[in-house]
């Protein structure tokens, strides 16, 4: 008997084509499967665009939220070669006056000139902080110690200075050189009135360098003749009304302003005929950052709601559907949106968007009215407070808050962007599996299909040799029985 080779050669049948035909049958649900994949890749694709849109009006609501966007103050000086000023976030929107009577000064004395690496002599120098009255004739001494320096027989006056220096007696000492000989100059380390000094000592040799007009008028640094400057403090006055300060910057005189006295603007000042020029004061919030964020706001929501439109929508021309048309998720979240911009918050001025300009259009779009925006602006507390306004109340907080409150919330663990796209993911895993078992299960069928019609072929060849056998048979007994 001949041996079967090829499935069908025995049984005459085209078992190929019926085996490939079945086999389709069983796959036949893959196309449904293929279809959906095709569709769940898109919906995962768009929704991951609609997180990120999400995370960028949340970001948006952040800065609008942050206190330091509203804290920036715009500060103008009217004359700034007698004074600048700058102004933080607890700084009021306001004008002043300010006249500049005085400049804080420090005290400066020298001494008499000595020939060039002089050596003055033996002794002790006796430094003390503190106040001289105005005369320069009475000495008020400050609550440091006073502080002594050890002066020796060879030391030059750059050796008494660098010893100065060196005590902490807060006075400081150089050596001038004129050309030809040499003075020591003492200057108070900071300026203000309590910063004076004054030196004293018991000692000949050091007579010079002695300033103390109380007790020695006309000795040493004190002389007649000799440069001299007393520390003073700085005097100003601010919509007249009259402030002192150590030091030629005003910082506690209103709420974070400070201002730097350059020069004096008043002639005269304490005399007859005294002449006034005051310089002019502005401080106005700066809502520059705040309008930005605004108008990013603005864009950010219409960029989401136009997404969530065309993913919701029906075309009925086309008549197709968005990809997450009757969604309930999708939709929820287009709802709660739209909801949001139109509600109401307490506690400021304004209390609703349109009322600074933010105005809703059909379909949920929002429009920038810019002459609105900018007369809100102008007052620029009552549009932080429309924005950032706590009512401990999700209902009634400022928008920015809400906004915040709901971007952080639905992409929170648990949240519905999070569980939305879990879910799309699951499903799209789901549908891979599915196919996986279709697939296994055509495969699984193909090889039944295909052992049993081996089977059968083998059997029909046996059975059409036999005939062939039979046939050949009968044909030889019947010439054998002619």
């Amino acid at each position: 008997m001949a041996t079967i080779s090829s499935t069908g050669i025995g049984s005459g049948l085209d078992v190929n084509s019926i085996v490939s035909q079945l086999v389709a049958l069983e796959k036949r649900p893959l196309k449904l499967l293929e279809v959906k994949a095709t569709n769940v890749k898109a919906q995962i694709s768009a929704f991951a665009e609609i997180q990120s849109q999400f995370a960028a009006l949340t970001d948006v609501a952040r800065r609008i939220a942050a206190p330091s966007v509203w804290a920036a103050r715009n500060a103008s000086s009217s004359n700034t070669s007698a004074a600048t000023i700058t102004a933080t976030g607890t700084a009021n929107a306001t004008n002043f006056s300010l006249d500049v009577d005085r400049l804080a000064t420090k005290q400066d004395v020298s001494s008499g000139t000595l020939a060039p690496d002089a050596m003055p002599g033996a002794g002790t120098l006796t430094l003390q902080l503190g106040g001289w009255d105005s005369a320069g004739t009475t000495f008020t001494p400050g609550t440091a110690a006073a502080v002594s320096v050890t002066v020796g027989a060879t030391d030059t006056l750059a050796t008494i200075a660098a010893s100065i220096n060196s005590a902490g007696a807060g006075v400081t000492a150089t050596v001038f050189n004129d050309g030809t000989n040499e003075r020591l100059l003492m200057q108070s380390s900071t300026t203000g009135a309590a910063a004076g000094f004054r030196v004293q000592s018991a000692d000949a040799a050091l007579q010079g360098f002695v300033f103390d007009p109380q007790n020695k008028a006309g000795v040493g640094m004190a002389a007649v003749g000799l440069p001299q400057q007393l520390a003073q403090d700085a005097a100003a006055r601010i919509n007249g009304l009259a402030v002192t300060s150590a030091s030629n910057t005003l910082t506690d005189n209103l709420p974070g302003v400070t201002i730097n006295l350059l020069a004096t603007t008043t002639t005269g000042y304490g005399t007859d005929g005294e002449v006034k020029s005051p310089v002019s004061m502005h401080i106005s919030e700066d809502v520059t950052a705040a309008v930005k964020n605004v108008n990013d706001f603005v864009t950010a929501y219409n960029a989401l709601n136009k997404n969530l439109a065309d993913l919701t929508k029906y075309d009925a021309a086309n008549k197709t559907a968005g990809l997450f048309q009757a969604d309930a998720a999708v939709v929820g979240l287009q709802r709660v949106l739209r909801n949001m911009v139109g509600s109401a918050s307490t506690g400021g001025a304004y209390q609703r968007l349109s009322e600074v300009g933010i105005e809703i259009q059909l379909g949920g779009s929002l429009t920038l009215n810019n002459t609105k925006l900018s007369a809100a602006a102008n007052n620029g507390t009552a549009l932080q407070q429309l924005f950032t306004t706590n009512n401990s109340n999700a209902l009634t907080n400022g928008f920015a808050l809400k906004f915040k409150a709901l971007g952080e919330g639905v992409a929170a663990t648990g949240g519905s962007v999070v569980n939305k796209a879990a879910a799309l993911k699951n499903d799209l895993a789901r549908n891979t599996e599915a196919q996986t078992k279709v697939n296994d299960r055509a495969t699984a069928v193909e090889a039944q299909l295909r052992a049993r019609y081996s089977a059968l072929d083998a059997r029909m060849g046996q059975l059409n040799a036999l005939n062939a056998y039979v046939t050949q048979q009968v044909t030889l007994w019947n010439k054998n029985t002619a």
